[in-house]
Formats: structure tokens, sequence, C-alpha cells
């Protein structure tokens, strides 16, 4: 079984394409993360159509550059989260992003959202599933402020003295299909003990300008197996039990 840790599958057109192509690359459990004020009741919605969709809401930092009225309808958006507590298995997409938002004025509005979201995890005793991208630092000396079950790093590139104060801390990295040609990603693969890696398809991302999608977690799967020097089938079963430990309620 393989299971895909972060997919934004509210964006696909074909949705039920999508995941039969997954199951037929053995693919049975698929995390799908909210980003935006209006995704996170659709989330909630495929997660019920869906037998092998599971939620996970939350606020990417890009909606605060996005969105003008994101602030107004935070309160909104924790209420909703809270009222959805059973069936939400972790807070993500959510985090701080100083490299793809270049207008800093935003920063402050970012990073008030990410603490809203990281006060709401700890209320609710859920794991997180992080964007850090360029915002690695701020990110890593807030997080020790907060009481989380468990933390996911997403497709980490940043420093490497960073991902070692991460690696000390136990967080989880999930693996993104930017491992086939990414030495950043190369690296994390390397340097994490393998109990702390996890599947992820970032999907519908493109990767070298093909749309990824959460069967392509097989390939990822693969790709890891070389660097770490074990069998596939052994290393899928080693990536269930970590999912197991940081995300519970996929099972």
């Amino acid at each position: 079984m393989l299971i895909d840790v972060h997919c934004h599958v509210n964006l696909y057109m074909v949705l039920d394409e999508i995941l039969q192509e997954a199951k037929n690359a053995g693919v049975e459990k698929v995390l799908a993360v909210g980003m935006s004020y209006l995704s996170q009741e659709r989330i909630i919605e495929i997660s019920e159509s869906y037998e092998m969709i599971y939620p996970a809401l939350g606020i990417h930092p890009e909606e605060a550059n996005e969105n003008p009225h994101i602030e107004k309808q935070l309160d909104s958006v924790i209420e909703y989260i809270r009222n959805n507590n059973k069936t939400v298995c972790a807070i993500g997409e959510i985090g701080l992003d100083h490299y793809f938002v270049k207008n800093k004025d935003v920063y402050p509005l970012q990073r008030k959202i990410f603490e809203c979201m990281l006060t709401l995890a700890q209320e609710l005793e859920l794991p997180v599933n992080l964007h850090t991208k360029g915002a690695e630092k701020e990110i890593f000396d807030l997080l020790p402020s907060y009481n989380i079950p468990n933390i996911n790093i997403h497709w980490y590139s940043g420093p490497e003295n960073l991902l070692k104060v991460c690696i000390e801390r136990g967080y989880y990295f999930s693996i993104t299909p930017a491992i086939s040609y990414s030495p950043a990603s190369e690296k994390v693969v390397s340097m994490v003990n393998i109990d702390h890696l996890l599947l992820e398809s970032d999907g519908p991302v493109e990767f070298r300008g093909k749309t990824s999608t959460p069967a392509i977690v097989r390939s990822v799967l693969n790709s890891i197996s070389k660097i770490k020097g074990y069998d596939p089938e052994e290393l899928e079963e080693i990536l269930i039990e970590n999912t197991k430990n940081i995300f519970p309620k996929l099972f």
C-alpha cells in the first residue's frame, strides 16, 4: 500500500480517472490538503465522496497575498475546521513563504494566519503539514512555542544547517517527484532517517512539465529505495508505519 500525504485533489478536473490511476499504482490513501478559504468545504465534500481521500484543512501562506478578504475570513475557517474535527486528519497546508511571495507587506499577515493555524493544531491535537519556502528559520524558531503531536515538512529545499535542526527535533519529511532530478531533495532523503520519510505527489503541481498525480508516488518510492539502499517492498512497509505514526487518523 502506498500513501500520498500531500495532494491538492480539489484542483483536478477529472478526479475519478486520477484516483483510478492511483489505485492501479497501489495507492490506497490520499491526504487532501486545503489551501484557500474556498477549498476547505470542497476538501470535506471530496473526502465524503471518495473512501481513499482523507482531509487536511488549513490556509496556505500565498492566500495572504492572493485573497484580500482572508483576514476577515480567518475566524470562519477556524470554526469550520473545529466543526469538522472528527474527520480532519491534519492542519495543512500551512506555513510561511518568503520565496514565491515577494510582497513583504503581506508577511505579517502570513505570520498571523500561520500562528492561528498552529494554535488550532495544538488545540485539536492534530499534526501539521508545513510549507516553509524561503522562511525556514522563522518557522523553525516559532514551532517550539507550540505543543503539536507531529510535524511534516512538505518538499523541504532549505539550508542544510536547518535541515539538521529538523532532524534532531524528529520532524517528518514528505518527498515529492522532484527527487528524480533535484539535488536538494536527494540531500533530504540522504540525511533523514528512513523512519521519518513520507511520500507525496503535491499534485497537480508540474514537475519538469508533467502534471503530478497520486500515482506518481510509486516512482518517488523507487527513487528513495535507490538512495537508501532498501528493497522497494521493504521500504513500502516502513513508509506505511511512518504514516501511521504521524497521521494516525488515516487509519
